[in-house]
């Protein structure tokens, strides 16, 4: 993969070369970084393709998922609208070198009735545009997404569904709108396919479709639809020239008035073919219908869901979401700000001779605050008084500083969690307390976490100023699960269409089962997973490693999507995916001893970065 954006691996040889500011105690955190990983190479992890060439299509059968274990599946291709760090190829495999061929990007805009509503489903009071209904916000968001420059780089073409027979029998938006009429065209037909995929073509599809004349139509064939797009575009397949279709959607009523050809089927089809689909759609009322399981699956299906393969499993026919799966895994819009940043991911990740852009992804950081943080990472109590800069505590909580403060907040957006919160009254203790058995914690057991910084972009400052090694507290039990939970539900709550979200679990691994067994970390790790949220594992080893954490850390490691050499060492179980052996010693999470902290977290930023240009 040919990718020009360099700084995160300069970042990550400055924090080797540079270490500490100077303003604490660092002598006692022992030699330099000798095992940690310092390039993606040494510290790979998700499920990794093998990076096919540029412009190259290929799919694999993604088996059969059974009542026991499954092999992690093969994602050729890796994800669509994440391409984290679980793939080496993407979408973006042709955004640069001199090779690539600009992608083809079939457009398939829903036109049918339900999409003169808003997008919460109420009627339209804006006369005479009516700019509030979904139909003149999807048309609206298309044009940008196909204006100049971006046509230079993607191939863009555009299909209607279901076409219009004409004599009138498909209506106006303000004829739906005003008159409630009803279109008479006949039922399920076909989409048509009025512009076939060509650089240059942005000004000719803003020609071709307006909200106030072209027309919508009865009944939603999705499944034809997609049937259509796949006939034409395997009609026109050039050698080396990837293909991908964009759904575009408000998900409402394909069950009812149209469920055969099945659009599941129809986009496992297409995958199968090496062609892509994003899912775009509307939420609001059609979230209440149904729509967010049937357009997840649809997402999974297409290799697109966001967090991919993390939110889906594979069947004999293709992947789909995880059963329950509510929280929606496709680009999801509920207004037209939320739409254009939709389209702007999906174009950021097909443009060739370009870089690869992205929104810039949420990096949370859940920060272990437990009692046994303070001490050093081979389990010795630290000597190195008044700082203790040898303490597990000390050492993390400066290596996240290094990160966030390197410059890399202008491109990630840093927050941070701590975990157990302190409920305040001198409860929990100060490291030195700690370590001089002068005061013991006594705060409330397993309680949640804290989310101190919110992800925000240029958020090192404030990340700086909200943790002290020597004044910032640590508590008692170690409520691992309930942390991730902590962590799940502000994530979702906030979720963005097209922003990637990541968890980064830094912990010594003790205790956890112990103290707070439930909520179990493997179950809600699967569950942030299942929203398409990778979850990265930092460990200390040393004396927790042999209290049995390299196991539990290597499942939360693999429900995550980041284990190293994912898909030979980890299988699918139910929902999610843990070790495959569950009784390995062979670290599968990113492991950091002492003083190697800096550079394990920083190589967690390249691996996120590497795959976009924020922007």
């Amino acid at each position: 993969m040919t990718f020009r954006y360099c700084r995160p691996a300069a970042f990550i040889a400055l924090l080797a070369a540079c270490g500490d500011d100077g303003t604490r105690d660092t002598a006692a955190t022992g030699s330099q970084p000798s095992t940690a990983p310092t390039s993606l190479t040494d510290a790979t992890t998700g499920p990794t393709t093998g990076g096919e060439p540029t412009g190259t299509a290929q799919t694999t059968d993604p088996g059969t998922t059974t009542g026991g274990p499954t092999s992690a599946p093969t994602t050729t291709d890796g994800p669509g609208t994440t391409d984290g760090p679980g793939t080496t190829d993407g979408p973006g495999t042709t955004t640069g070198g001199e090779d690539c061929l600009p992608p083809d990007a079939l457009i398939l805009l829903d036109r049918t009735q339900s999409m003169h509503r808003t997008p919460d489903g109420q009627t339209p009071v804006d006369a005479p545009a009516y700019a509030s209904s979904k139909w003149a916000l999807a048309i609206s968001a298309i044009e940008t997404l196909t204006a100049a420059p971006q046509d230079d780089t993607v191939r863009f073409g555009l299909e209607l569904w279901p076409r219009d027979p004409g004599g009138g029998a498909c209506v106006t938006l303000a004829e739906r709108i005003e008159q409630n009429k009803t279109a008479t065209n006949p039922l399920c037909e076909a989409g048509e396919v009025v512009l076939g995929p060509a650089l240059g073509n942005g000004a000719a599809i803003a020609d071709l479709i307006d909200p106030a004349t072209t027309l919508l139509c009865n009944t939603t064939p999705t499944g034809e639809a997609l049937i259509t797009a796949g006939e034409y575009l395997a009609a026109n397949k050039e050698p080396g020239r990837e293909q991908y279709a964009i759904l575009v959607t408000d998900g409402a009523d394909w069950d009812l008035s149209c469920p055969e050809p099945s659009p599941l089927a129809a986009v496992q089809d297409l995958a199968e073919q090496g062609v892509k689909t994003f899912i775009v759609g509307f939420n609001g009322e059609e979230a209440m219908l149904g729509a967010t399981e049937y357009l997840n699956d649809l997402a999974c299906a297409g290799r697109t869901a966001k967090g991919f393969p993390g939110p889906c499993v594979p069947t004999a026919d293709g992947f789909v979401a995880v059963d329950g799966a509510n929280i929606p895994v496709y680009l999801q819009a509920d207004n037209a700000d939320e739409l254009g940043a939709a389209l702007k991911s999906v174009a950021g990740q097909l443009c060739c001779g370009c870089d690869k852009t992205c929104d810039a992804p949420e990096v949370l950081f859940a920060l272990d605050r437990t009692l046994s943080m303070h001490r050093t990472p081979d389990g010795e109590t630290p000597v190195d008084a008044p700082n203790y800069a040898s303490s597990k505590w000390s050492q993390a909580i400066d290596a996240i500083e290094q990160v966030v403060g390197g410059g890399l907040d202008t491109d990630l957006r840093f927050g941070l969690e701590l975990w157990p919160r302190d409920p305040g009254g001198g409860l929990c203790i100060t490291l030195a307390e700690r370590i001089l058995d002068t005061k013991q914690a006594t705060n409330p057991m397993c309680q949640d976490a804290e989310i101190l910084v919110p992800p925000a972009l240029a958020s090192g400052a404030a990340i700086a100023q909200a943790v002290d090694p020597l004044t910032t507290l640590i508590c008692n039990t170690t409520p691992t699960g309930t942390a991730l939970e902590t962590a799940s539900t502000w994530l979702v709550s906030n979720a963005v269409p097209g922003r990637e979200q990541y968890v980064v679990l830094v912990t010594d691994g003790a205790d956890w089962d112990l103290s707070c067994p439930d909520p179990s970390p493997l179950l809600v790790t699967q569950k942030l997973a299942a929203a398409g949220i990778r979850t990265y594992v930092v460990g200390f080893f040393g004396a927790e490693a042999q209290a049995g954490a390299v196991q539990f850390l290597n499942d939360v490691a693999c429900a995550g999507q980041t284990a190293k050499d994912f898909e030979a060492n980890c299988v699918q179980m139910g929902s999610g995916y843990q070790a495959q052996n569950p009784d390995s010693m062979v670290p599968l999470y990113l492991q950091a001893g002492n003083g190697e902290l800096p550079q394990t977290l920083g190589t967690v930023a390249e691996q996120i970065l590497q795959y976009c240009v924020p922007g």
